[in-house]
């Protein structure tokens, strides 16, 4: 039962992984924020102060929190559906982790400035 669980949450991960690419591509494009991963609830597109350097500044972050969401979720995979590989698994979680912390502090300070 453990197992899949956690091959869920794999491919939760490996999902948002996806997403952050996706959001990444779309915002370089369009110039656009994307709200879901960089604002929450409480913020909106039109509430910021500078719009185009929120983007910029945003931008290196989705790409890091996309990657490593991505090659964590992949690894993690394997992991649970194909052979294991656990000191693999354990390095990619806890750098997973780390860049993980390390988005939602930048991002909270880049919010704090431009909103």
């Amino acid at each position: 039962m453990d197992g899949n669980v956690f091959g869920f949450v794999s491919i939760l991960v490996f999902g948002c992984g996806l997403y952050g690419l996706y959001a990444y591509i779309r915002m370089k494009k369009d110039g656009h924020i994307n709200e879901t991963l960089l604002l929450g609830k409480s913020y909106m597109e039109h509430m910021c102060k500078n719009r185009e350097e929120f983007v910029k500044k945003s931008l290196p972050a989705v790409l890091v929190f996309g990657v490593a969401a991505t090659v964590y979720g992949a690894i993690d995979m394997i992991h649970w559906f194909v052979t294991p590989i656990p000191v693999l698994d354990y390095i990619g979680l806890a750098v997973f982790l780390i860049i993980l912390v390390w988005y939602m502090v930048y991002t909270s300070k880049l919010k704090k400035q431009y909103f």
